[in-house]
């Protein structure tokens, strides 16, 4: 979901982007085929801890009392006391509410006894400030980021219940973090003093900026006792619980539906799939003979979608998915109503007029117009094309007898036939040359031969040696070498659980890099979790469609975002610190990588017989990110802007029968949607993105990012097409230098003037990708 907040349950708004970044399911592949990773549902409270508390470097804490406290909440905690690798087979045994909850209720309220008496310590100097937090912020971070990460890979009542009990104290304690005056006022008075301010380095002084003005958005500046106080910090407190009740619903929802048929049912689908429909039934407990299940979990109603040919039943789940959360116990609406409200009041607090400028007044973009601005030039140029290209899909339907008009349930089916006829092959022929272990191979080339760096899996008896423990069975573990010296780890959680993990794909992490006051680095180490179909017996291998295999490069490129950071400062090491409509650049950029002739032959390879793919096929997917690429950007604007309409624009209506959030994007709707749409689409009751994760006001970063990471990808075509493999070394080894390596420490800007020779990026790239350059 890379990277966060402006949940900002306490603070650093956008700027911690705390670190769950998430790529979101639910576009076919035919018809959506570049989107970019969002932040996961039900993360509120870990971002906003880990934004709030991300462990300050060179602290030099003396105080014997201190570091006693320290050693004997270390021992009794066992969500501390690990260092790199945390035993997870043990943590997972102390996740049940009688247990985990007195251990965090003591823990939490340990840390506020021992940042009140840090208060009282603070100086206007580095390390007697932001310093003197490194390892309060560390412990909070490293305890907390498991139940998190549990939340989303091992979902249970228990977690759930555990988290709803902590989550207000949490909450309380980010706010006293960062409503600080003696934190606050310390950091004024480096920022006034000459000498003081000029000892500090470039990253430094940044962070200090940052950390200045995030306190002011976290209400550090509401007198103390005052009315705005206590009601901001109700409005925190109550934000948080909603944002992770919305994402909660989403996933109860899409577990409760069940649409159970017999094989007559389901013309269309191949072996395979309906193979994985009669699985899906067992796992449910379906005993009925012959029964296949259809659950809206989005390894199975994508394919779905996409090749049954039975219209009356892909309608009926199309409008079960379009409802999914807005009925009965788990219905978002009012959650979403009062979410906006609260965020109003809340930016008002804050001087803002709206929600929207209070977001984007810690992005790149800074204002509502300039997003506006990228987004209706991206209009301009996709608008005619996806008109052309809707037309055609239509003139297609005909020709195989599919009724027109094409309904949105019907979009994604012939868009996937029409694809087939294009190019001839079919999304599960594709897969069968895409199994799990020939694309890590090939991911791990691109990271040798482009960024030089090694990865290699950990067998069991290395990970035993190393006191390493996983989730659950199929989690993989990595290690990233750079001439034999390891620079970090990461743990790879690969397939589809929908019984407990929750949907889409996301990095996140577990340590950041750190140096202590003796010149120790302690090294990153990151989750990298998707969602891909398993494998169909112990025999085979995982086959990945090819969204899957882009989806593993994109989060890949979060990883090597965080892992490759030279930055000693955690709070702007890896993605920390990174604006919010920067933090995708990374992970987009590797995208690219999947529509080069050369590498896509290296990722491939038949499943059972390793002949390579034939070059039609290789054709078919260099040309598929250009397929429907109109409609395609089109969705995204859609999203980007009723985004930012609901958060600068509506208010929620008092009685349930005023202007609704529905009525504002079914308006918008009538310019960015082509087909005809249902009048009952929910879709918003599901918007994780922006009600239970970290975009809200933010979700044109997407297209934002992929502006840049389009731009860098030129920079690569360009040293190819100059040069030779060295060249295009040289230019990878200035990217990593660059992008990957300075983290938040350097202004995005100054980022790109040292990595593409100037502060502005080009739009022409991303349009020559999509094939929308000529309209452009």
């Amino acid at each position: 979901m890379l990277r966060q907040s402006v949940s900002r349950l306490a603070s650093r708004n956008t700027r911690g982007v705390a670190n769950r970044i998430n790529r979101p399911t639910g576009a076919m592949w035919s018809t959506i085929p570049r989107m970019a990773c969002e932040i996961s549902a039900g993360g509120t409270i870990h971002r906003a801890i880990r934004s709030v508390c991300t462990p300050p470097a060179n602290s030099k804490l003396s105080m014997p009392s201190y570091s006693r406290s320290m050693a004997t909440q270390v021992s009794q905690n066992p969500f501390l006391d690990w260092h790199l690798f945390p035993d997870f087979q043990h943590l997972l045994t102390q996740c049940k509410p009688a247990t985990a909850v007195p251990i965090f209720e003591k823990f939490l309220d340990n840390a506020e006894e021992r940042f009140k008496l840090l208060e009282k310590s603070f100086t206007p100097t580095w390390e007697g400030s932001i310093g003197l937090m490194q390892q309060l912020e560390d412990d909070i971070t490293r305890a907390y980021g498991i139940l998190s990460h549990f939340n989303g890979v091992k979902n249970s009542d228990d977690i759930r219940q555990t988290l709803e009990t902590l989550q207000p104290k949490v909450v309380k304690l980010g706010l006293l973090l960062n409503q600080s005056l003696p934190k606050y006022n310390a950091l004024v008075k480096l920022r006034e003093s000459e000498s003081a301010w000029n000892s500090l380095d470039a990253v430094q002084k940044r962070i200090v900026d940052q950390t200045l003005r995030d306190m002011k958005h976290a209400g550090v500046g509401f007198a103390p006792n005052s009315p705005e106080k206590k009601r901001y910090n109700e409005i925190r407190e109550r934000l948080s619980k909603l944002s992770l009740t919305f994402g909660n619903h989403v996933l109860d929802a899409t577990k409760a539906y069940k649409e159970v048929v017999d094989r007559s049912y389901l013309t269309g689908l191949s072996d395979t799939f309906l193979e994985t429909l009669s699985k899906n039934a067992k796992r449910l407990g379906i005993e009925q003979e012959g029964a296949y299940c259809i659950t809206l979990d989005f390894p199975i109603y994508g394919p779905f979608m996409q090749n049954c040919s039975n219209r009356e039943l892909r309608e009926k789940v199309y409008r079960a998915n379009i409802v999914k959360a807005s009925q009965g116990e788990l219905d978002n609406e009012p959650i979403i109503n009062e979410i906006l409200s609260l965020r109003q009041e809340e930016a008002e607090l804050l001087g803002y007029k709206n929600y929207a400028d209070l977001s984007l007044s810690v992005k790149m973009a800074q204002t509502v117009p300039a997003a506006e601005e990228l987004l209706d030039k991206l209009f301009t140029a996709s608008v005619e094309p996806a008109k052309k290209e809707l037309d055609d899909l239509t003139k297609f339907a005909e020709e195989i007898e599919h009724p027109t008009p094409l309904q949105a349930w019907d979009i994604t089916y012939v868009s996937e036939q029409y694809r087939k006829r294009l190019f001839k092959y079919d999304e599960e022929t594709i897969a069968q040359y895409f199994a799990l272990p020939k694309v890590l191979d090939g991911l791990f080339a691109v990271s040798r031969e482009v960024l030089g760096i090694d990865v290699e899996e950990m067998d069991a008896a290395e990970q035993r040696a190393k006191g390493m423990t996983t989730w659950h069975p199929d989690v993989k573990v990595f290690k990233v070498t750079e001439n034999g010296e390891v620079r970090a780890y990461f743990y790879g959680d690969f397939y589809s659980r929908p019984e407990e993990k929750r949907s889409g794909a996301w990095m996140d992490t577990v340590t950041t890099r750190a140096k202590d006051e003796n010149g120790s680095v302690r090294i990153p180490v990151a989750y990298l979790i998707c969602n891909q179909p398993a494998p169909s017996s112990p025999s085979e291998p995982s086959l990945m469609k090819f969204r899957d295999v882009e989806t593993l490069f994109h989060e890949f490129g979060h990883c090597l975002q965080h892992m490759l950071t030279t930055v000693d400062y955690p709070q702007a090491s890896g993605i920390n610190g990174v604006e919010w409509d920067f933090v995708e650049v990374a992970s987009q950029f590797m995208e690219n990588f999947c529509s080069e002739r050369e590498w896509l032959h290296r990722l491939s390879g038949h499943y059972k017989t390793g002949e390579p793919m034939e070059e039609g096929m290789v054709n078919a997917l260099i040309k598929n990110r250009e397929f429907l690429s109109g409609l395609a950007t089109l969705r995204q604007l859609h999203f980007s802007k009723i985004d930012l309409l609901l958060h600068a624009h509506f208010n929620p209506p008092a009685a349930t029968h005023g202007h609704s959030v529905f009525d504002v994007e079914a308006e918008l709707a009538k310019k960015t949607v082509l087909y005809p749409r249902v009048s009952e689409d929910r879709f918003l009751c599901s918007f994780s993105h922006i009600f239970g994760g970290g975009y809200a006001a933010g979700y044109y970063s997407y297209k934002w990012s992929e502006t840049y990471s389009a731009d860098a990808y030129a920079a690569f075509e360009e040293a190819a097409a100059q040069s030779n493999k060295q060249g295009v070394a040289n230019m990878g080894k200035l990217y990593r230098n660059t992008v990957l390596a300075l983290g938040g420490g350097t202004p995005p800007q100054d980022v790109w003037q040292m990595f593409r020779g100037r502060r502005e990026v080009e739009i022409d790239a991303l349009l020559r990708h999509s094939g929308l350059a000529k309209t452009a």
